[in-house]
C-alpha cells in the first residue's frame, strides 16, 4: 500500500507504534480494536492515542458502528470495506460463501446449510441487505412448498431467493478474508492449548 518512495520516507518518521500499527491494518483490513490491542500488546490509552494520530494524519479509514469499530488501510473503498466487515463474522461468511457457491437461493436453505437458527440468519441477512451485500431476486415461478388457505381456495407464497450485489468483487475477497479467519482461529486454538 505505502510503497512509493516518499511515502516510505514518510512512514518511516512515524513512531514505531504507528508503523506498527499500519503494518496490522493494512495485513488485516477490517480488523477490530481488540484484535489490534493483542496484537501490539499496548495499553488501552496508549493504542487509543496513536490511533487517533494515524486518523487525524487520514493514513487509515475508521468504520464506527453500534458496538463494532473497524480499522482499514486508506486505500480501500467504502463498498470493499462492507463486504470485508461482514466476511470478518462466522455467520456472515457462511452466508456470502454460499450464495456466493450456490446463490440464488431462499432464506430456508440458507438456514438448511448453516445449521444456525433462523432468527440468527434473518438478522444477518437483513445486515447485508443493508449493506449491499446481497439482493433479493423475485422469480415469479418460484413458489413456497407450505400452502395457505385463503377464502377456501389453496394458494403459494411467493419465495424470495437471495444472491449477491457484486459477485466479481466477493470473488476477489472472500478467500483472503477466509485466510485471516482461519489464522485467527489458529491463533485462538495455539492460545487454548498453551493454558
Amino acid at each position: 500500500m505505502y510503497n512509493n518512495s516518499s511515502n516510505m520516507y514518510f512512514l518511516n518518521t512515524l513512531p514505531k507504534l504507528q508503523q506498527k500499527l499500519l503494518l496490522h491494518i493494512d495485513e488485516n483490513p477490517g480488523i477490530r480494536y481488540r484484535e489490534l490491542l493483542r496484537l501490539v500488546n499496548s495499553s488501552n490509552g496508549v493504542l487509543s492515542y496513536h490511533i487517533e494520530k494515524l486518523e487525524r494524519m487520514d493514513l487509515i479509514n475508521v468504520e464506527r458502528r453500534t458496538r463494532i469499530t473497524r480499522f482499514f488501510p486508506r486505500n480501500i473503498s467504502d463498498e470493499i470495506m462492507g463486504i470485508i466487515g461482514n466476511l470478518r463474522n462466522q455467520t456472515s461468511y457462511e452466508i456470502i460463501k454460499l450464495l456466493f457457491d450456490r446463490g440464488p437461493i431462499s432464506q430456508q436453505e440458507i438456514i438448511k446449510y448453516t445449521r444456525k437458527a433462523a432468527s440468527t440468519i434473518s438478522w444477518r441477512m437483513k445486515k447485508l441487505l443493508e449493506d449491499d451485500i446481497i439482493c433479493i431476486k423475485n422469480n415469479n415461478n418460484v413458489y413456497d412448498d407450505n400452502k395457505v388457505l385463503v377464502d377456501g381456495k389453496t394458494q403459494y407464497k411467493r419465495l424470495n431467493l437471495y444472491d449477491l450485489l457484486n459477485r466479481n468483487l466477493v470473488n476477489d475477497l472472500i478467500y483472503k478474508t477466509n485466510k485471516y479467519i482461519d489464522s485467527t482461529i489458529n491463533n485462538y486454538s495455539a492460545m487454548v492449548n498453551s493454558l
